[in-house]
């Protein structure tokens, strides 16, 4: 890490842009021979630490943003410099949020990610809304983290520093149940507190939904697995409210992806559906849903970011997201017909996609908490491969709307972006025993 750290202010003044990029996937390559190879907690130092969920959370990250760079290929002469920073900033944050022991540094850095997210938003968006909607993504954040904040320092009295490998406090008290829980519910987020992630989805750019889905959300579940212990047996007196409420919110939510007309809205309502089952798998409390949303999170940020890429690589040929607009694709881009398939069936969870896995995984989960929403869920998994069909076939076939400059083409980088999603997402099943 010292290494990489040094090595920063050289990449981000001298460097190219590949040359970031290369760094990146270097990086990874180099974390990858750190793995754990045991599944308990291992200590870096006193305040830093990893167990096999932060690690492969952390490798996700790492990933994602260096495919970051290959789909932001445009920026490269639009205040490269600048963007080049956030992705370090980026990096450094992960490492913090993911890699600490302690509850409080976590918090302080879970908070500071708002910032370069928020920048991105805002400098590089697409339409004059990205204020709105950087101001709906701030006030959801503060508005739930100030409880969070001030039950940690109520509780200092109780606790010397919150550890997470320590299991000595179960909290029998409802506010500090709801107040340590709703700030991670809210980032990932739960139904009826999602309003924020459409409208930042929206007004993002492509570097923006990739993080937004890739990793940000992956910060809520990470820390409802670590602040769970905390809150054991409150959660199992209450946890069939966000339970409940998660399933139906993933009904409504479904529901409401057939009349989506812009294609970044449907992809950021199906991550939210997607969510909402990591959420039931985390306060189902057992091995199973444990499991299953570290597979699901792993494999929801990699086919969520590669749909959000095919949505981008339409946007900058068509000038459009609307599904109104962006049919009969199947006539004039075969070959990106093929990808869309192959992310779109791995959205509807189609063998051998990470996402059938981790719901299979889900499945046995809730059904070991109360079998008889297996129906429920049952149901709910109709509802996603039907509205992934509709994306897909409502986007490819069809009359083309208006005359098309049939000279339009679609760069080779780009289908390596999509191939680097898709391969992962689909091979890591090989090697299913690291969860």
């Amino acid at each position: 890490m010292l290494i990489f750290f040094g090595m920063i202010l050289f990449s981000f003044n001298i460097s190219g842009w590949w040359f970031s990029q290369n760094f990146f996937f270097f990086f990874f390559f180099f974390m990858y021979l750190k793995i754990p190879l045991l599944n308990y907690f291992m200590n870096i130092s006193y305040l830093f630490g990893m167990d096999m969920f932060s690690y492969l959370m952390f490798m996700l990250g790492i990933w994602i943003i260096s495919l970051v760079y290959i789909s932001s290929i445009n920026l490269k002469k639009f205040y490269y410099y600048y963007f080049n920073l956030l992705m370090f900033m980026f990096i450094f944050i992960f490492y913090f949020c993911f890699f600490s022991n302690n509850l409080i540094l976590f918090y302080i850095f879970y908070e500071i990610n708002l910032i370069p997210v928020i920048i991105l938003i805002y400098g590089w968006g697409y339409q004059f809304e990205r204020f709105k909607a950087g101001f709906y993504l701030f006030i959801y954040m503060i508005f739930f983290s100030l409880p969070f904040f001030f039950c940690l320092l109520k509780l200092n009295n109780l606790i010397f520093m919150f550890l997470y490998y320590f299991d000595y406090l179960n909290l029998m008290n409802l506010y500090y149940f709801l107040f340590l829980l709703m700030i991670f519910l809210v980032k990932m987020p739960m139904f009826l507190f999602h309003i924020w992630l459409p409208k930042a989805h929206v007004e993002a750019p492509i570097a923006g939904s990739m993080i937004l889905a890739g990793i940000m959300l992956k910060l809520g579940g990470f820390g409802i697995f670590h602040v769970l212990k905390f809150i054991f047996y409150m959660n199992l007196k209450f946890n069939f409210i966000f339970i409940s409420l998660s399933l139906i919110g993933m009904i409504f939510l479904s529901l409401n992806c057939f009349f989506q007309s812009d294609l970044k809205i449907l992809i950021a309502y199906s991550s939210v559906i997607h969510m909402g089952l990591v959420i039931i798998g985390l306060l189902t409390l057992n091995n199973w849903g444990f499991s299953g949303s570290l597979i699901l999170m792993i494999g929801h940020g990699l086919c969520s970011s590669g749909l959000f890429c095919l949505s981008s690589i339409c946007y900058m040929r068509f000038k459009s997201r609307s599904m109104y607009l962006n049919k009969g694709l199947i006539n004039i881009f075969p070959f990106l017909s093929f990808w869309w398939f192959l992310l779109c069936s791995s959205n509807m969870s189609f063998p051998p996609s990470l996402n059938l896995f981790g719901e299979l995984f889900l499945l046995m989960s809730l059904m070991i908490w109360l079998d008889n929403l297996f129906y429920l869920y049952f149901l709910i998994m109709i509802l996603m491969f039907l509205y992934s069909l509709y994306l897909y076939l409502y986007t490819q076939f069809g009359s083309l709307i208006f005359i098309m400059n049939y000279f339009i083409y679609i760069y080779l980088s780009e289908y390596l972006l999509l191939m680097l999603h898709w391969f992962p997402l689909n091979l890591i099943f090989l090697i299913l025993d690291l969860f």
